[in-house]
């Protein structure tokens, strides 16, 4: 597949605040859409202003909603996101975008890594580039977690 049919990031941006993340994933060809119903909490824009931006506003999530992420290390996508998430200890994630730095094709996780489809940059566990024609990382997202609530927000 070409990246001509992927969204760039500035797309995606413009394309979750809407609330079509699901169709964006859809045309990027990722087979995984169907039937997922979205544990996520997905909040726009803190405030008007331009475009730019990397990064979702704001994604919360239940954790215990994810099995994968009662295990140390194990990437599990958050559903209609774009966002993977590991766990690193008993408190703490972390989170990143899966956009491909080559040229922003939504990357899938393959054997608890990164994987291009468009153009087959790889990407280790942490989001760092292991074969191009990716040249950086993928962005990695700050995180906090609450314990009482169980809830994990991904800003």
């Amino acid at each position: 597949m070409c990246c001509d049919d992927c969204v760039n990031r500035r797309q995606f941006l413009a394309m979750t605040a809407g609330g079509a993340a699901a169709a964006a994933l859809a045309a990027c060809g990722d087979g995984n859409v169907s039937g997922i119903a979205p544990k996520v909490t997905t909040l726009g824009p803190g405030g008007g202003g331009g475009g730019g931006g990397g990064s979702p506003s704001q994604i919360v999530a239940v954790v215990g909603d994810y099995p994968g992420l009662a295990t140390i290390g194990t990437l599990v996508m958050i559903d209609s996101s774009f966002v993977a998430v590991k766990r690193t200890g008993a408190t703490t994630f972390d989170a990143y975008l899966m956009t491909c730095t080559h040229q922003q094709c939504l990357t899938d996780i393959v054997a608890n890594a990164f994987k291009c489809p468009c153009h087959f940059s790889a990407f280790d566990n942490n989001g760092k580039v292991t074969a191009g024609p990716a040249s950086s990382d993928l962005a990695k997202l700050t995180t906090s977690y609450n314990a009482a609530t169980d809830t994990l927000t991904i800003t």
